[in-house]
């Protein structure tokens, strides 16, 4: 019964999310910022502001200098995400593109597959795990979270584990996998592959998109580049800061 509905629910999560994504992000760009609350020592030209967004973005700089520890299991599990997605993309959707950019046949992809994406989702696996440790065992971190936090690592366990057990058990039919992608992208869906590991994979993959939108992970939207602490420049000595509210307001005034 899973599988025979696991297409429309894709579809249904994947609308959900993007329009979750749309709205928090319209949220974001919507709301005004009453004050130049860039958080200092910050740069004052435009080169600067995007040099530390890219900063922020690749190197989690800000917490690199917070706290060190917490920064290296986080950036390495950030890391092998970006690692596994890509992967993804390149194993499932564009698999002759990737065999032709890379000079491999079918044979040599699939072993390089195999060993690559093992590593990364064992790194993945072990970052997430340290990340869930810490959460449980320093009494400051164990204090501050909730529900939602431990929720959204064990949903990630859950995934990971899910993938790394296809990946080393070898039950999965590859060809059956991309041909499920495919036929799911061009709107003509196809009989998912028959192992029910990749059926339980696919429906947590649903429930984390479902939930993103609703939760702290919402942050994958790009929260660094419409944070005003971040992407604002620390000129205001130089440049008088007039927000939206202030506009409203002289309009206002001029038309009366």
């Amino acid at each position: 019964m899973i599988t025979q509905f696991l297409p429309a629910l894709l579809y249904v999560s994947a609308v959900i999310f993007i329009i979750g994504m749309g709205r928090r992000i319209y949220i974001w760009v919507r709301t005004p910022v009453p004050l130049n609350i860039v958080l200092t020592p910050a740069p004052k030209h435009i080169p600067g502001v995007i040099g530390r967004l890219v900063g922020e973005l690749f190197g989690f700089h800000a917490l690199a200098k917070a706290d060190r520890s917490l920064w290296t299991p986080a950036w390495l599990f950030h890391f092998s995400l970006v690692l596994l997605l890509l992967g993804h993309l390149g194993g499932l959707v564009i698999p002759h593109f990737a065999q032709t950019a890379m000079g491999l046949n079918e044979k040599q992809f699939e072993h390089m597959a195999q060993i690559v994406g093992g590593a990364v989702g064992i790194l993945a696996i072990a970052t997430l795990l340290w990340l869930l440790i810490r959460r449980l065992i320093l009494p400051r971190v164990r204090w501050i979270s909730t529900f939602s936090d431990y929720f959204a690592l064990v949903l990630l366990l859950l995934i990971l584990a899910t993938g790394n057990a296809m990946r080393f058990m070898g039950g999965l039919d590859i060809v059956q996998a991309r041909n499920f992608v495919a036929g799911w992208l061009a709107l003509h869906p196809v009989a998912p592959p028959s192992d029910p590991v990749f059926s339980i994979h696919i429906v947590l993959v649903c429930m984390l998109l479902i939930y993103i939108p609703f939760s702290k992970l919402v942050h994958i939207g790009g929260v660094a580049l419409l944070s005003p602490t971040l992407n604002q420049r620390n000129n205001p000595r130089e440049h008088r800061y007039v927000n939206s509210w202030d506009k409203a307001n002289d309009n206002s005034t001029t038309s009366s």
